[in-house]
């Protein structure tokens, strides 16, 4: 077995870091990357039994998309390694044809059905992984996640994307205990997955940014260049890997398995996702909502997110020209009961039940109320501007590499390009309502106080976002 990723040093790293990053809070015990990684599988989950004293079955939990093992399914073949020393139970989730989502009845199902287990081992997307999650959390199981694609880095933190009233969450749940990335499933998965992986992390690029920004404004107090190194620091491995990623060559997926791995961790310790996620995570998840209340299967989260992140790059350009012309001195606040009927119309017009508005306006209101109390933070930043706007471009990367890293990786750059596209007109509903969906703050949210973020703002964004792209 080759082992790719040294938890160990990770966390005398973590333990030494002069920022006081929360070391504390890495529940994830075990992290086995590599050639035959799925040989350690067994013995992971005794000695999970065994440590913790657990009674009861193993669960394994599944959905029913076909995943590969050396030409086997995968799933018969986790299920046959562990049955020659435990009770396995086979939970499968969703429908055959059809996605598995995190909604309130499959989470409800699968809670139900996984109770009394000792250890649940999850097999299969970010999904089945963060359904796990809140099983485990629900009833304080041992948790094995084996990857089954380089789709997303949530597989190695302690919270979940759910469904709120049909808007997307990201809520605190459990760390696994281990996590499993064997190199044979990840060359047998979908290409088209393991690139969307890839698309994922460059918001890493521009993420950082919105979380900096955030903490400076006294929006966000949990700013820590520690954790922004970690999710960071290997961007030009990961970068170089990208042309080999639609290939399945074997090293270049197990980077970016590990360069996943690392900002999952670094938003678990850090207690928030805004390590890795910003505008560009908001944009995204809109187009998901709409797509999905509208009745069809969203696009690969990835996918979408790489190219939000090329119009995210594309805003902080024009925000940051506005902050160094003095712009937080020209910042408002906005009118509480005007931002409300905002919010709730925004929203209805892909949820004409209103729920979707009433969930957003929870959030965006602690947000507004937060603002209304940072003057003070505001006038601090505003005179030692320059240096706050050193700080910010060093956390940013042009939309141009940007552009060209996605299209070297074969990924989807423009919105139109996504499977299945966005539309133009949910592309920009989605980009003009982005800061509208949460109480993080993000470079949409200083657009809009700067008093900037306005219909002909976000077309012009949107456009030259395209124009980068279409030129590539």
């Amino acid at each position: 077995m080759t082992d790719l990723f040294d938890l160990d040093a990770l966390k005398r790293r973590l333990a030494a870091a002069p920022d006081g990053a929360a070391f504390e809070r890495l529940g994830l015990q075990t992290v086995v990357l590599g050639d035959d990684a799925l040989a350690a599988l067994p013995r992971i989950v005794a000695e999970l039994v065994a440590v913790r004293r657990l009674k009861g079955p193993v669960a394994i939990l599944s959905d029913l998309t076909p995943k590969l093992y050396r030409s086997a399914d995968l799933a018969d073949h986790v299920t046959a390694s562990l049955a020659a020393d435990a009770d396995v139970r086979r939970v499968t989730l969703g429908a055959p044809g059809h996605p598995v989502h995190a909604d309130e009845e499959t989470l409800a199902r699968a809670t139900r059905e996984c109770e009394g287990a000792a250890c649940l081992v999850a097999v299969g997307s970010g999904t089945v992984a963060d359904i796990g999650k809140v099983i485990a959390a629900a009833h304080g199981m041992g948790y094995v996640i084996v990857q089954t694609a380089n789709s997303v880095n949530g597989f190695a933190d302690d919270r979940s994307v759910l469904l709120v009233s049909g808007v997307k969450r990201t809520t605190p749940t459990t760390w696994a205990d281990a996590l499993v990335i064997d190199t044979d499933v990840l060359v047998s998965a979908p290409v088209e997955m393991n690139v969307s992986g890839f698309a994922d992390l460059i918001a890493t690029f521009t993420a950082p940014a919105d979380w900096y920004l955030a903490t400076l404004l006294g929006m966000d107090d949990t700013y820590s260049p520690t954790v922004v190194a970690l999710a960071r620091e290997q961007g030009p491995a990961v970068l170089a890997a990208a042309p080999h990623v639609p290939d399945a060559d074997r090293a270049a997926l197990a980077q970016v398995a590990a360069t996943l791995t690392l900002s999952g961790i670094s938003m678990g310790i850090a207690g928030t996702t805004a390590p890795c996620s910003g505008m560009e995570h908001t944009v995204s998840h809109l187009i998901e909502m709409a797509t999905m209340q509208a009745g069809h299967e969203p696009a690969l989260h990835g996918a979408q997110v790489g190219a939000s992140s090329i119009v995210a790059a594309v805003l902080w350009q024009r925000v940051l020209d506005e902050l160094a012309d003095g712009g937080l001195s020209r910042v408002v606040v906005p009118d509480a009961a005007q931002a409300e009927a905002g919010v709730r119309a925004a929203f209805m017009t892909v949820d004409p039940s209103g729920a979707m508005g009433e969930e957003c306006w929870r959030d965006y209101s602690r947000k507004l109320a937060r603002w209304a109390g940072a003057g003070e933070r505001v006038a601090l930043a505003a005179r030692d501007w320059p240096a706050h706007d050193r700080a910010l471009r060093d956390l940013l990367t042009g939309p141009e590499a940007l552009v060209r890293a996605l299209r070297s990786a074969g990924a989807p750059v423009l919105f139109s390009e996504v499977r299945p596209p966005a539309d133009d007109a949910t592309a920009r509903w989605a980009t003009a309502s982005c800061h509208l969906m949460r109480d993080r703050f993000s470079v949409a949210d200083m657009a809009c106080f700067l008093g900037i973020w306005d219909a002909a703002c976000v077309d012009a964004v949107l456009s030259e976002a395209a124009r980068l792209g279409s030129a590539a």
